[in-house]
């Protein structure tokens, strides 16, 4: 299968991703955050590339990654973007997507709105509205 295929695949799935979660982690730049997923759209841009965009409901950041998260505080970042010319993708099982760039040294695992969830309930200053 080949990058195009795989970015096709993704975005025919985008729709079961509106109200899961994502994750993005970078072991070397020490972060680590979860969000609640609002909106998720494959966009192209110039030259045939393609950005996935993400807009959250709320963000959170794991304090004390690396190894693991003690805590969840809540960031102001709501949107997320990612050039899918420099990620692989994979289906990692459960309805989880893992996009992950060797160059950037960044993993993005997409959870299905039925998947694992962090309780923004602990997450520390995120106060949600309920409609």
């Amino acid at each position: 299968m080949n990058k195009k295929d795989d970015r096709q695949k993704l975005t025919d799935r985008l729709k079961d991703y509106v109200g899961g979660q994502i994750q993005v982690q970078n072991p070397t730049k020490k972060y680590l955050y979860r969000g609640e997923i609002e909106t998720i759209k494959v966009e192209s841009r110039a030259r045939n590339d393609e950005d996935l965009v993400v807009r959250l409901r709320w963000l959170a950041k794991g304090i004390g990654y690396p190894p693991l998260p003690h805590r969840w505080v809540k960031d102001e970042k709501l949107d997320y973007a990612a050039s899918l010319s420099i990620y692989s993708i994979s289906d990692i099982g459960n309805g989880r997507i893992s996009l992950y760039s060797p160059i950037v040294n960044e993993t993005v695992v997409l959870f299905p709105k039925d998947g694992n969830k962090l309780d923004p309930a602990k997450v520390e200053g995120l106060e949600l509205k309920t409609t």
